[in-house]
């Protein structure tokens, strides 16, 4: 497989795992509410927020970003995962080469690690793996708990693994269950 990849930056600040960072995001509370409300659980409407990430070595504050509800079943869990998107508002946005992270709150492991390792010792081995670290949330001023911020698998991780975007990226969306349908492409689009 390394023949194929490329080796991906390690020193991106956003995913460095010498300290557990803070990521806050503000927004106004009638879109939090319009976010968490009991029956918006599948909703994907991004909401105008404020992306703070600090840590000792790097703070970045981004204005205007997308924020919204991410996941399958942890769109019902108590513990919510989140995404924010930096250029759903202003196209082209992006922090440290990301347009979009993912904020995980991996409500099914109370270690808060299974997700993590696995994707360490996929980077280890060289096989293409988001790249991820703990972060302390809020939102609001309002502590979430320990999440992991998660590179997002779009063009950018392909482009900085495979040297090149022009091939295929597929995302398995629930109820998804990898049976073959044919090779037409077009029948494996989610409808």
């Amino acid at each position: 497989m390394n023949g194929y990849t490329q080796a991906v930056s390690d020193n991106n600040p956003l995913f460095d795992d010498s300290e557990v960072a803070r990521i806050d995001i503000t927004i106004n509370p009638a879109y939090l509410q319009s976010i968490l409300q009991a029956g918006n659980e599948e909703s994907n409407t991004e909401y105008p927020a404020t992306f703070r990430f600090t840590s000792s070595k790097f703070t970045a504050v981004i204005e205007n970003v997308g924020f919204r509800l991410k996941g399958n079943t942890s769109r019902y869990a108590k513990k919510k995962w989140f995404k924010v998107s930096f250029n759903t508002f202003e196209p082209g946005k992006k922090l440290k080469g990301n347009e979009k992270l993912n904020l995980n709150g991996e409500h099914n492991d109370p270690s808060i690690i299974r997700s993590k390792l696995v994707w360490d010792l996929m980077n280890g081995i060289g096989l293409p793996a988001p790249r991820a670290n703990h972060v302390r949330f809020y939102t609001n001023n309002q502590y979430y708990g320990l999440y992991i911020n998660v590179e997002h698998i779009d063009e950018n991780f392909v482009k900085a693994r495979f040297g090149n975007n022009d091939g295929n990226l597929f995302k398995c969306l629930y109820p998804a269950d990898l049976t073959y349908q044919s090779s037409d492409p077009n029948a494996y689009k989610f409808v």
